[in-house]
């Protein structure tokens, strides 16, 4: 389709990297499971978060720790990095969303207003000014991020009452909101009531797209673009679709994921569809024909579900996080030592 070709069109012509498929670093520490795992903006630092209640920077090339960070009650869910990599979004099952000075690792604020425990958050707006989050209580928040108020200044979705026959169906989520990605203005909220819904801030427009209630959305991500979405769910069903249209455009078989948030990328050149699983293993497939092109085993002695996993924004580089607290850095065949002086 157009939009397929859109995405690709760049990488055709070029030819895409070779994927990583060599472990770089096993960077330990956490020790529980490792719940996220997100790349700075910059791709030079590795962000992880975890059941043991802390979360982490890593130098990836170096495999090394720079700082543990700790102030959640109970396991944090995600984390998020500022693009000048001066702040800090995290939340965790504590219903907390918190806004952290790096250097320091003091807390600059902790946001209010969840019900339930938080399972996504993001940095979004002009210079990163809103954070953005979601739980189970429903609801997406955007939390203003320059200002001193605690409390979200705007609210998508909510628990409770009945449904008005106003009420926009596009703007409400009937159980937990499991993830979130941020892409310019637009947004993207995935559920476990099977509906995707994107929000574009700029224009005021929401549209949904529902999977059905027997697959529950655990992960979404944007193409580099921004034109597509990439969805995960249970039933180890991951889908691409246009935005704008609402089509599928491709389906990519062969990961595991039966009851567990496993996520799913798009590479940073749009060439291939990463995701992980619950059996260990991370598989890729080509963007456009949704051929496997590589299996890695990434979390299999002992077998644990990969529970965490990110890809580099400028390189064919990718993170992972295992059930086991590992966290490891993959890198193309040869190329762990140019990776190391990059």
């Amino acid at each position: 389709t157009g939009a397929r070709a859109r995405v690709a069109s760049s990488t055709r012509s070029m030819g895409a990297p070779a994927l990583p498929t060599s472990t770089h670093a096993t960077l330990a520490g956490h020790e529980a499971p490792v719940l996220a795992a997100r790349f700075s903006k910059d791709g030079a630092y590795l962000l992880t978060a975890g059941k043991d209640r802390t979360f982490r920077l890593w130098n990836p090339r170096k495999g090394t720790c720079i700082k543990t960070y700790a102030g959640h009650a109970r396991e944090v869910r995600d984390v998020d990095a500022a693009a000048d990599n001066s702040r800090l979004a995290t939340c965790g099952g504590d219903k907390d969303v918190f806004l952290w000075d790096v250097t320091s690792g003091s807390r600059l604020r902790r946001f209010r207003g969840h019900e339930g425990g938080v399972n996504a958050v993001a940095f979004a707006g002009e210079n990163d000014s809103v954070v953005v989050s979601a739980g189970f209580d429903r609801t997406v928040r955007f939390f203003d991020a320059r200002s001193a108020s605690r409390d979200a200044m705007h609210i998508i979705g909510g628990v409770g009452g009945d449904r008005s026959e106003n009420e926009n169906e596009n703007e409400t989520f009937r159980d937990a909101v499991t993830s979130v990605a941020v892409s310019d203005t637009k947004i993207l909220a995935g559920s476990v009531d099977g509906t995707v819904k994107t929000f574009d801030v700029r224009a005021g427009v929401a549209r949904s797209d529902d999977f059905g209630t027997d697959n529950p959305v655990v992960s979404v991500a944007f193409s580099g673009d921004g034109a597509c979405a990439l969805v995960g769910t249970v039933n180890d069903r991951l889908a691409l679709l246009d935005i704008e249209q609402g089509e599928l455009l491709a389906e990519y078989r062969g990961r595991i994921c039966k009851h567990s948030k496993v996520s799913a990328r798009l590479t940073h050149d749009d060439a291939h569809v990463v995701a992980a699983g619950e059996d260990g293993v991370v598989t890729m497939w080509d963007l456009v024909d949704a051929n496997v092109m590589a299996k890695v085993d990434a979390h299999v002695s002992p077998r644990v579900a990969v529970t965490a996993l990110d890809w580099h924004p400028k390189r064919s580089v990718m993170a992972t996080g295992g059930a086991d607290g590992n966290v490891r850095v993959w890198v193309p065949p040869g190329e762990s030592e140019r990776y190391a002086r990059a």
